[in-house]
């Protein structure tokens, strides 16, 4: 039986289409009560004054919260709209909202600073005093010798790019429940990291690890969103502790915009030197990260610094990354987290670079890809296993590039306006370490712990393929259970399109070092070393199944461990590919559809391909949302004025476009176990630079010289371009 390779449908399905699969808005436990937030209406203002007096006599209040609870220093100060001062526990959900209006805080208002470059003047409001500057953080990253080459250069571009702020908007808001049964506190939450919450809840409330139990129930998305351990999450638990009985919250739409973070807000002034084939010399210039107001979004503008050159052979760099807070929720990781943004970046410059000197904008990426891997980067970033070349000329002929542009010089004679557009990607994925825990079960069948934490990738499918191949058993007879620290001592989790190859990884270990121990076992029972296929081990004519042997270890007639752990430890992957996006635009509106997107990537091994297919067309879509639709807009005071989802343009399946996947047909397999690179974040790399590629590809049919250096590109940037 060979299952990996194989499109086998998601296990997890069956729960969520028939309504089983249990969210943390669907735990309730007797005497369940209801956390709410006093949330500031300003974005930047001190706080002089909390009394929640009335809110303490209403019905149904069991426990106010304070500042002083809450860690909120008092006579401290709000930093964004929607940042909590207070915290209101009752007794019913619903009288709690009424509650949370009557709370009275006495605010000093603060002027409020909302743009990077206006953050960097000189007399700028400071968002944390303590700083007494608004850069939260700096670094510069450089090789060669940018100088000489800039020099030696025969072509100088210049410009900036400005990627807008987005909202990861989630199909679940994020909650959390916490109860305390005076031995053992349990969380529950919708998040990405259960053992980095069971850490922080442990320390705040100065528990050992041992009494804190973090379980992850299925979660409805997250996109990195989910990934930090927020306040709420430790004051819930602080609630559940101290009142001895259960606690939920779960955010409102609106709040959830306010108080998730926000992804993507970078911006880059740069300076790119070229010859006059179009070969790129020197890149130099400056990321700056639209931060909010805590740094939470550590290494975004330093990771985008450091993937700014791509797939390309550029030896010559400097990139400053500078992180500057502002007024507005905290900035953090967001579906591709820097690479997005290093790509679109990068991809936007290679185009202009082709513009520019009147050639073809393939022919540029084919005249600076890298030639030889492993490739260090001239900023330090070493790219593993591949050929770029081949992998972005087969892509071109599977993806049909040449005929798209056919067909749409074609289309335009008859009046429609097609655009084309092509990115290239390199992404870096995969990080740290990862548990698994594997158990052979008395009937045959094995149980595996990850400590993954899937949020709808199908990641349970994917581990028990690799483990059903490693054990040579049915698929059906592999178990896979996540989501609970009380079952796995520790873990990082899913995020980073990292799951099978570290994930992964560490349940093939964890399979090998299984049958190791039933082997032998099996050598006692038997009295000769077995060899193992199929379930079953054989030697000299005897045969033992898998069963047989952990029956015989229960009776004593053998020893083995049946239960086993593996740790695995995983270095970066970087996945390549080619992508062409296909729109057409109304002259008259401006509007923009999405007809056709089509990709191919060489991600390694590819264990499931429905799955990886899914991973292409969700990510996609979100690049198409980022390019076209969704905007975080906050107005001069600091309001988020796309505070729900009547404002906030999340593409649906009407905006959707029709997909072709593909995958290397020889992939460059990592070095991991698994032979896997990472799927889950390629597309949404690689679809906001062909989108507009393709946006202004149209445009230039019938306005040359149109160029577009920001997203998103709404209508109302189409028609005026066109104007």
């Amino acid at each position: 039986m060979k299952y990996v390779g194989r499109p086998i449908p998601r296990f997890e399905d069956d729960a969520i289409l028939s309504g089983r699969a249990q969210y943390v808005d669907d735990i309730e436990l007797p005497g369940m009560l209801y956390a709410g937030f006093v949330r500031s209406p300003y974005a930047h203002a001190k706080v002089l004054r909390v009394d929640l007096t009335d809110v303490a006599r209403q019905r149904g209040v069991v426990a106010v919260f304070g500042p002083r609870e809450m860690g909120f220093a008092p006579g401290g100060k709000v930093r964004y709209q929607g940042e909590a001062v207070a915290m209101v526990v009752a007794s019913d959900r619903y009288l709690l909202y009424d509650t949370l209006e009557k709370a009275v805080v006495e605010y000093e208002p603060l002027p409020a600073v909302l743009d990077v470059f206006e953050a960097l003047k000189p007399g700028a409001p400071l968002v944390d005093e303590g700083l007494g500057t608004n850069v939260a953080h700096e670094t510069v990253y450089e090789g060669g010798d940018v100088e000489k080459a800039m020099k030696e250069a025969e072509v100088m571009l210049e410009g900036r790019f400005t990627i807008q702020r987005i909202i990861p908007a989630a199909m679940e808001p994020r909650g959390v429940v916490a109860s305390y049964d005076g031995d053992v506190l349990t969380v529950w939450s919708s998040t990405q990291v259960p053992f980095d919450i069971r850490k922080e809840v442990a320390k705040a409330l100065d528990l050992p690890l041992t009494k804190v139990r973090v379980i992850q129930p299925f979660v409805g998305s997250a996109f990195g969103s989910k990934l930090l351990v927020y306040p709420e999450e430790i004051w819930v638990s602080k609630a559940a502790y101290l009142l001895k009985r259960p606690v939920k919250w779960i955010a409102t739409r609106s709040e959830d915009f306010k108080a998730t973070t926000h992804g993507r807000a970078l911006t880059l002034e740069y300076k790119v030197g070229a010859t006059r084939d179009g070969r790129v010399l020197a890149i130099e210039g400056v990321v700056y990260a639209d931060a909010g107001a805590y740094y939470w979004g550590e290494g975004l503008a330093d990771t985008a610094a450091r993937m700014l050159p791509g797939p390309y052979d550029i030896r010559h760099g400097r990139i400053k990354a500078v992180s500057v807070l502002t007024n507005k929720t905290p900035l953090s990781a967001y579906r591709g987290a820097g690479r997005p943004e290093a790509t679109l970046f990068i991809e936007r410059i290679m185009d202009r670079l082709a513009d520019e000197l009147g050639l073809d904008r393939v022919e540029v990426r084919r005249r600076n890809l890298i030639r030889q891997l492993p490739y260090t980067n001239v900023f330090g970033m070493t790219y593993d296993t591949g050929d770029y070349l081949e992998t972005f000329e087969r892509g071109l002929e599977r993806l049909g590039y040449r005929q798209l542009r056919s067909w749409a010089e074609e289309e335009f004679k008859k009046g429609r306006l097609i655009g084309v557009g092509l990115s290239v990607y390199v992404e870096i994925t995969t990080f740290g370490y990862e548990t698994a825990i594997l158990r052979a079960e008395r009937d045959g069948t094995f149980t595996l712990y990850t400590a993954l934490t899937p949020h709808g990738q199908g990641v349970a499918t994917a581990l028990a393929q690799v483990v059903a191949d490693e054990l040579e058993v049915s698929i059906e007879s592999v178990k896979v259970v996540w989501g609970d620290t009380a079952l796995v001592p520790d873990g990082i989790g899913t995020m980073g399109s990292r799951s099978i190859t570290a994930g992964g990884s560490a349940a093939i270990l964890a399979a090998r070092r299984l049958k190791d121990e039933l082997a032998k076992a099996t050598e006692k029972l038997l009295g000769c070393k077995p060899e193992y296929s199929s379930g079953e081990f054989k030697c000299g004519g005897k045969s033992a199944s898998v069963r047989d042997v952990v029956k015989a270890v229960y009776r004593r007639e053998a020893e083995a461990q049946l239960t086993v752990e593996a740790i695995y430890h995983a270095d970066a992957t970087y996945p390549f590919g080619v992508h062409v996006a296909v729109v057409e635009v109304d002259p008259e509106t401006g509007f923009v559809k999405p007809l056709l997107y089509k990709s191919y990537d060489d991600v390694g091994f590819v264990v499931n391909p429905l799955l990886a297919a899914g991973q292409a067309m969700g990510g996609a879509l979100q690049g198409i949302g980022q390019a076209l639709y969704e905007e975080a807009i906050y107005d001069e005071a600091g309001n988020l004025v796309t505070a729900n989802l009547a404002f906030y343009y999340v593409p649906t399946a009407a905006e959707s476009p029709k997909y072709e996947v593909y995958f290397a047909e020889r992939p460059h397999p990592s070095r991991h176990l698994t032979g896997t690179k990472g799927i889950g974040e390629a597309a949404t790399i690689a679809s906001t630079p062909a989108v507009v590629s393709a946006v202004e590809d149209a445009l230039r049919r019938i306005k040359p010289g149109v160029r577009i250096e920001k997203t998103p590109v709404t209508p109302e940037d189409v028609w005026h371009m066109l104007r």
